[in-house]
This record gives structure tokens, C-alpha cells and sequence, in this order.
């Protein structure tokens, strides 16, 4: 992974306490089947296809952390580096949505069945 984009999950949770403005993106291959209970707060969720598509329209002013289901997946930093292409601060998280799920980083609970989430962690 380039370590140039790459941040671990101790600096995000640093940016998170501080109140820094971040925009999330969980990313995921198209065609994966989301059977996931949990996803990152208040993060965009799209497929590689739909981001390759689509490039997200990003606030003004936010840092953009890319967190991939697959960790070191390369549609990731794919989408990080066009973001940087754009002038945007881009960065990817190392490890993944699974590095995020262990640090104890904010989720939402997604219980399947039902229109319900609950919020856990920091």
C-alpha cells in the first residue's frame, strides 16, 4: 500500500476525539454480498464500480479516510489517489474495515430485519 496514503487506526481514532471534520467511505467490491452487523458511522458506503463510476462529491474543508472491507484492496487506493488527483486530503485506512472494527472505532448496528441501528463505540 502507498504509505504516503495510508494512516493506521490509532490516527484516525486521535481525529475522531478531536472533533476533526472527516468524511468516511466504506468501500467494498462490487458483486460482495454486505452480510456485515456493523458499518462505519456516518460513512458513505459504495462499491469500487459506483465509486470508479461515480467519484463521491466530498464537503469542502473534510479529510477523506477510505476504509475497504478487503483490507489492503486496491480500488481503495485507487479512490484515495483520485480523490488527492482532486486537491482533496485522501488517505486509506491500513487494514481495513477490520482494523476499524478492532480499534473499538464508532459503528452503527445494522440488525437485519428490521429498520433499526443502534451506535456503539467511542
Amino acid at each position: 500500500m502507498n504509505r504516503d496514503l495510508a494512516v493506521s487506526a490509532e490516527w484516525l481514532r486521535e481525529r475522531i476525539k478531536a472533533g476533526e471534520a472527516l468524511f468516511l467511505i466504506e468501500l467494498r467490491r462490487a458483486g460482495d454480498v454486505d452480510l456485515t452487523l456493523f458499518k462505519v458511522r456516518e460513512a458513505l458506503q459504495l462499491t469500487d464500480d459506483e465509486a470508479r463510476r461515480h467519484p463521491p462529491e466530498v464537503p469542502e474543508g473534510r479529510t477523506v479516510v477510505v476504509c475497504s472491507a478487503a483490507p489492503g484492496d486496491e480500488p481503495a487506493l485507487e479512490l484515495a489517489r483520485a480523490l488527492t488527483e482532486r486537491g482533496l486530503e485522501a488517505h486509506v485506512l491500513s487494514g481495513g474495515k477490520n482494523a476499524y472494527l478492532a480499534a473499538g472505532l464508532p459503528v452503527d448496528e445494522i440488525e437485519q430485519g428490521r429498520e433499526m441501528t443502534r451506535s456503539r463505540g467511542l
